[in-house]
């Protein structure tokens, strides 16, 4: 989920994007006339668009995690259905009212138009925020509540350049990482830390570590593997800390092979 400042900074670029549709007056809209009257209409339409797309395409993310599917085919399918009451939302700003309604090709003709630039902006902060991960400096990290748990003491774990970016007086008791949008949420025995990070850089910074990424969305470390729970064709790894990650299916046979599970 995007923070506060993420949150004004993406509302900023859809006021500029609003701009430059006036500027530019894409799909017959320099009809509506002035640059003035164009600012009237594209600034409002992609706030609009933002306030209907944004919570779709998030929706659309987070269920994908959840169910280990791809996020890309989750961000297509996200813009195709947030197209369509953003279709209506937008019809309706643009003057049409009941017993004046468009006709399917004029609704069907600005479903594309909505979808297009949906995705254009959708991938623009995608692309935004993975910029914003690298490098992320250790004042990136957001401390959260801890969660009270009874501390297990944990073997010392080798030196990751990862393992530079967690507070110090924890950085030797890394648990899991678990994704979080563009985060990684560093669980430790009893704390965890958010960390502006894409979860492949962050494997790809622990390889030293004895650790697996277990599921789209997790990695575990080796050392705070307390038991493996199994439920049919379904595993979970219950960790030192009382975490149960999931065990993705095109995984297990990977697992098996490092001798984490039987």
């Amino acid at each position: 989920m995007p923070t506060l400042r993420e949150w004004v900074i993406e509302l900023v670029v859809m006021v500029a994007v609003g701009v430059t549709l006036a500027a530019l007056g894409p799909f017959g809209s320099f009809a509506i006339g002035s640059f003035g009257a164009r600012l009237a209409y594209w600034i409002p339409a992609a706030l609009i668009g933002y306030a209907i797309f944004r919570p779709t395409t998030l929706a659309a993310f987070a269920i994908a995690r959840r169910l280990d599917l791809s996020e890309l085919g989750a961000a297509v399918v996200g813009v195709l259905v947030a197209a369509v009451p953003g279709s209506f939302a937008i019809a309706y700003f643009g003057g049409y009212r009941p017993g004046a309604e468009p006709s399917f090709d004029q609704l069907f003709q600005l479903y594309v138009q909505v979808g297009v630039i949906g995705v254009l902006v959708m991938t623009f902060f995608i692309l935004m925020g993975r910029g914003r991960s690298t490098p992320a400096p250790l004042a990136d990290a957001i401390p959260v509540t801890p969660v009270p748990t009874t501390p297990i003491p944990a073997a010392p774990v080798p030196t990751a350049p990862f393992l530079d970016r967690l507070p110090g007086a924890w950085a030797d008791q890394l648990v899991a990482l678990e994704m979080e949008d563009h985060y990684v949420r560093a669980h430790g025995l009893d704390t965890s830390a958010l960390i502006l990070l894409r979860m492949r850089d962050a494997e790809a910074e622990l390889a030293g570590i004895d650790g697996l990424r277990v599921h789209r969305s997790w990695w575990v470390a080796r050392s705070a593997i307390e038991k493996v729970l199994r439920d049919g064709r379904s595993y979970k790894l219950r960790l030192t800390n009382g975490l149960e990650p999931p065990v993705a299916r095109d995984r297990i046979a990977v697992l098996k092979a490092a001798g984490w599970i039987s």
